[in-house]
């Protein structure tokens, strides 16, 4: 996958996660409406997470090829 598409996946998310009606939808639920907010932005935090850190694993992947001279 292209770094910059996984880059801007991970910004739409970003900003899925902190400026959506997730977080004033959850103070205002109660329950099993409570829990399913915050099903899914827990759900979209570990999408983005793992984007992150197969950004951070390529990243890591060029400064050893760079240090092996490759």
């Amino acid at each position: 996958m292209d770094t910059e598409t996984v880059l801007k996946i991970i910004a739409m998310l970003d900003a899925r996660i902190t400026h959506s009606h997730l977080e004033e939808e959850a103070v205002d639920a109660r329950g099993d409406e409570h829990a399913y907010y915050n099903g899914e932005r827990d759900a979209l935090r570990d999408i983005k997470n793992h984007l992150q850190k197969y950004m951070h694993s390529l990243q890591n992947q060029v400064e050893n090829d760079m240090n092996r001279g490759d």
